[in-house]
């Protein structure tokens, strides 16, 4: 059997929002600031991008770190520290040209291909990465620059185990239904979700430059997620809109 570097490491993609319809010079400042925002990021946490396996595709990044980066690092500090420098660059940006990013984390098998990842862990932070929840997370709160969604076991094992400085009720669990991929994932607004109430709007899917209306999704038994609020148990119906 060839040797597929089988091993299991932290997977963590992001994607700039909006790149497609941007003009073609802005593009470019835009994949030069996201470079740029990530290595000073990685840096001033003592991570090395270096030692990182990148996938790059323009205005996205697939990085699958080595197993001796700190994984609580990474979803904390890490995180912090891209959403401070993203702020910077967008304070005297015009609103539409501001850099947006999103970003999800998952942990899991890699396998190496000839052409990526085949492995399903790869998969799941993809569809994490690019699910209509996280999309219209960045609609609804246009203040945000950064939308992180964690996978489950991410949450579970590092930030509900009380192994990062983050609080549980930072925190919203969202249902994804992406393509094959039918799951959870636990959103995060790094430099907002202290001043705001992840719960005072709806989820909506990204709005088509027509301007689509949007109808509300109907929520089945399997979107009712318990959650921890503040300190209270309750239950909330995670719904999602979708355009049309």
């Amino acid at each position: 059997m060839a040797d597929t570097g089988f091993r299991r490491s932290l997977y963590v993609g992001v994607d700039i929002r909006g790149y497609g319809a941007a003009p073609e010079q802005r593009q470019q400042k835009w994949q030069e600031t996201l470079l740029r925002s990530l290595d000073r990021a990685a840096s001033s946490m003592g991570l090395n991008r270096t030692r990182w396996s990148r996938q790059q595709h323009g205005d996205a990044e697939l990085a699958v770190l080595p197993h001796d980066e700190p994984e609580p690092l990474v979803v904390d500090g890490f995180t912090r520290r891209l959403e401070a420098e993203l702020r910077q660059h967008n304070e005297d940006m015009l609103p539409w040209a501001r850099l947006r990013m999103r970003m999800a984390v998952h942990h899991g098998v890699v396998v190496n291909g000839p052409n990526g990842y085949p492995c399903r862990d790869a998969v799941v932070v993809s569809r994490l990465l690019d699910s209509k929840p996280l999309r219209g997370v960045l609609e609804q709160w246009p203040e945000a620059n950064l939308a992180v969604m964690l996978s489950d076991l991410v949450y579970r094992s590092v930030v509900e185990a009380g192994h990062t400085s983050l609080r549980t009720d930072q925190f919203r669990r969202l249902a994804v239904r992406e393509k094959e991929f039918k799951g959870y994932g636990w959103l995060w607004l790094p430099g907002c979700s202290d001043t705001i109430d992840m719960y005072a709007r709806p989820i909506v899917s990204r709005w088509d430059s027509a301007g689509v209306q949007a109808r509300p999704y109907v929520v089945s038994a399997d979107e009712v997620s318990d959650v921890v609020v503040r300190g209270r148990h309750r239950t909330t119906a995670q719904r999602r809109f979708i355009s049309g």
